[in-house]
C-alpha cells in the first residue's frame, strides 16, 4: 500500500479528490444566506409563545437617532428566526416599566444603559444581554432561563453576519433629508410606500401626496420626535394618537393610520362647509400643519379683513397680521408667532407632490 501511495499518479489523484470535496463544501454553505442561518441551535423553547417586550425612550431621543427603528427592527428578525411573537410597545423610562418586568407583565426591556439604568431595587432580580446596537441591551429577569438563552444565542449569531451589518450601515448613515427630495425610483417614493397606498386610499387621496406631506414632516425618518412632542413619520402628537386608539405611535403603520385619519377627517369637515376641492385640500394642509383651531382664528381674521374665509390666498394674505396677535372689527386672536410657516406650508407640500406626479408612477 505504501507504495501505491508512491506514485505520482496516485498523490494527484488524492489532491483533487479532497479539492473536489473542498469546493462541493463551500458550495453547500455559500448558498445559505445570513438570514437562513439555524438561529435556533439553542433549545427552541420560545417556539409559538409570545413574548411582551417594552422599549424605553428618554428625553434624549433625538431627530437624527435611528436606533429606535433598527431596535423594531431587530425585534421583527427575531421574532421570525424564534418562531414566536413578540409584542412591542414604546414608552418613556418610568419605574413602573421596571415593576412591570418584575411582576412578569413584561417579558423584556430594551433600553440604553448610558443614559438609563435598572433601578437598585430591582437589581437582584434581572440580568441583561450583551449589547444589541451600541448602548441598547435586554433586560430580563433572572429566572427566566429559556428567554436569556435565546436572546443571548441569537444576539451573538446575528450580529456577525452581513445581514446585521446592512441593516446597521442603512439606518445609521447620516440622515440628509436631500435623499429623498426625489423618488427613489419611477415606481417608489420611500420605504413606506405600501401603508402609504393603504391608508392614502381609505381617504381618497393620492398616495403621492401624503408622500409629500410625510417627507416635509419627517423626511421619512419614523424616529423623529419634534420639540412640541409629534413623533414619526406623520408628526402625530400622542394626545392625538391616544384618542384615536392607536397603541404604538411609533410604529409606522400606526403612525400612517393616524396621521391619514387626521387628514381625511380635517378634509371632510372642510368640504361638508361647501368649500371647495382644491381649496379644502390647501386648508387641510394648513390645518395639519398649525391646527384646526388656528386656522380657524385666521379665516375670522379674512372675514374682519373683508376677504374670503373659504379662500386659501385670502386667508394666507392676513396672516402676518395676526403676528402679534389681532383686535379689530370685533375680532381677537392670540399671537401667530409660527404664521409665516403656515402661511408657505400647503405650497410647499403641493410643491414636492407635483415633482412626485411627475416622476413617479401612480
Amino acid at each position: 500500500m505504501k507504495q501505491v501511495w508512491k506514485t505520482k499518479t496516485m498523490r494527484v489523484a488524492a489532491i483533487i479528490a479532497m479539492a473536489l470535496v473542498a469546493v462541493y463544501v463551500f458550495l453547500i454553505f455559500s448558498r445559505t444566506s445570513d438570514s437562513d442561518l439555524d438561529y435556533n441551535r439553542s433549545r427552541n423553547f420560545l417556539t409559538g409563545d409570545t413574548l411582551y417586550c417594552t422599549i424605553l425612550i428618554d428625553n434624549k431621543l433625538n431627530p437624527g437617532n435611528p436606533a429606535l427603528k433598527f431596535a423594531t427592527d431587530l425585534i421583527r428578525q427575531f421574532s421570525s428566526n424564534n418562531h414566536c411573537l413578540v409584542e412591542v410597545t414604546v414608552e418613556k423610562s418610568s419605574l413602573r416599566n421596571w415593576e412591570d418586568l418584575t411582576d412578569r407583565l413584561t417579558d423584556v426591556i430594551i433600553f440604553n444603559s448610558r443614559t438609563d439604568s435598572i433601578p437598585d431595587v430591582f437589581k437582584d432580580y434581572l440580568v441583561t444581554s450583551s449589547a444589541i446596537e451600541k448602548d441598547y441591551v435586554c433586560a430580563m429577569r433572572y429566572d427566566d432561563d429559556a428567554i436569556i438563552d435565546n436572546i443571548n444565542f441569537w444576539i451573538s449569531h446575528v450580529k456577525p453576519t452581513s445581514d446585521y451589518k446592512k441593516l446597521y450601515a442603512k439606518l445609521h448613515q447620516r440622515e440628509n433629508s436631500q435623499i429623498y427630495a426625489l423618488p427613489m425610483t419611477r415606481y417608489s417614493i420611500s420605504p413606506f410606500d405600501d401603508l402609504t397606498k393603504k391608508y392614502s386610499a381609505t381617504i381618497g387621496w393620492d398616495w403621492r401626496l401624503v408622500s409629500a406631506l410625510m417627507y416635509k414632516e419627517s423626511g421619512f425618518n419614523m424616529g423623529i420626535v419634534s420639540s412640541m412632542g409629534a413623533v414619526g413619520l406623520m408628526q402625530v402628537l400622542q394626545s392625538v394618537a391616544n384618542s384615536m386608539g392607536v397603541e404604538n405611535i411609533y410604529d409606522p403603520e400606526q403612525n400612517i393610520r393616524a396621521g391619514c385619519k387626521i387628514l381625511g377627517r380635517t378634509y371632510n369637515k372642510y368640504i361638508s362647509s361647501g368649500m371647495d376641492e382644491e381649496n379644502a385640500i390647501l386648508f387641510t394642509l394648513a390645518s395639519y400643519n398649525a391646527g384646526e383651531g388656528r386656522i380657524q382664528q385666521c379665516q375670522k381674521v379674512a372675514r374682519a379683513e373683508g376677504k374670503d374665509p373659504n379662500n386659501w390666498e385670502d386667508v394666507a394674505s392676513v396672516i402676518p397680521l395676526m403676528a402679534n396677535g389681532y383686535n379689530n372689527n370685533g375680532v381677537k386672536v392670540s399671537p401667530f408667532r409660527g404664521g409665516a410657516q403656515t402661511m408657505n406650508y400647503p405650497e410647499r407640500v403641493m410643491g414636492q407632490y407635483e415633482i412626485y406626479k411627475k416622476t413617479v408612477e401612480e
